[in-house]
């Protein structure tokens, strides 16, 4: 079953060498949570080094403003609404967008399952405005493109088009010879540490791909069905929901109020 009884200590999660078991203090026991393994705690190991710096809002909010391109900008956006990966947000396909409940699955179906886990991610802040548009351009397909060819198709160099973006942003000028610039990873990175403190670990995980969910288990959350269905659905998409509160309600707005280009809408 997907959704233990609530209230009931379930399935020890090992993050960081230890054992944490989740319970009903973690708010509704769900899959996310019950079925779940952590592979490496709440970022990444603490022996492994760092691909990216961390960034501040004001460094987030320049590059918003330096992404003059749309698909560069929607990219971006996603990016930052949910701490994945770039090459699963061009992967991600208008099927797959859950407008109605809030999130996104990030994989599709008879995709098999890497150590790069896609996870269920939330849909927060200026995200629901950018995938509103997106689907009614699109439908079911490719969402990101440019030039009206999926940035999913082809080769891409995303290591040059962040680089592109930090230098217009002019958010690294100031670093000592030898130190990480901004890439991809800071906004992941950023994301993650974030989050900590403001939701539970296990709801960390489950939006980081740090948490396994199966292809039946998303068979379930995503099939159609009766209101009563409904309400079983966001009971276990509970975690992820709560990052995106926790998103709209403190990240989104520190981001825009120092984005000249968001205020814009």
């Amino acid at each position: 079953m997907l959704l233990r009884s609530l209230g009931v200590a379930v399935n020890s999660i090992t993050a960081a060498g230890r054992t944490r078991a989740c319970t009903s203090r973690d708010r509704p026991v769900t899959a996310l949570c019950a079925s779940s393994t952590i592979i490496s705690g709440r970022t990444a190991p603490a022996d492994r080094p760092k691909k990216g710096r961390y960034l501040s809002f004001d460094e987030i909010a320049a590059l918003t403003d330096a992404a003059e391109r749309e698909h560069m900008r929607d990219l971006l956006i996603l990016a930052l609404g949910t701490g994945a990966r770039v090459g699963a947000l061009c992967d991600i396909e208008g099927a797959y967008v859950h407008l109605d409940l809030g999130v996104i699955n990030l994989m599709k179906w008879g995709e098999l399952q890497s150590n790069k886990r896609k996870p269920i991610v939330p849909i927060s802040g200026p995200m629901g405005e950018v995938l509103t548009r997106l689907t009614a351009q699109h439908g079911g397909g490719y969402l990101l493109r440019a030039g009206g060819k999926p940035l999913a198709e082809g080769s891409r160099n995303w290591t040059q088009m962040i680089h592109r973006l930090v230098g217009r942003a002019g958010i690294d000028k100031g670093l000592a010879k030898g130190q990480t610039g901004a890439n991809w990873y800071s906004i992941r990175h950023t994301f993650g540490d974030f989050l900590a403190g403001r939701v539970p670990d296990f709801a960390i995980s489950a939006v980081m791909g740090h948490t396994s969910i199966t292809m039946s288990e998303r068979d379930r959350l995503f099939a159609g069905g009766s209101p009563t269905t409904e309400i079983y659905k966001r009971r276990q998409l509970q975690p992820v929901l709560d990052v995106g509160e926790a998103l709209a309600a403190d990240w989104w707005p520190e981001i825009i109020k120092r984005s000249r280009t968001l205020q814009r809408g």
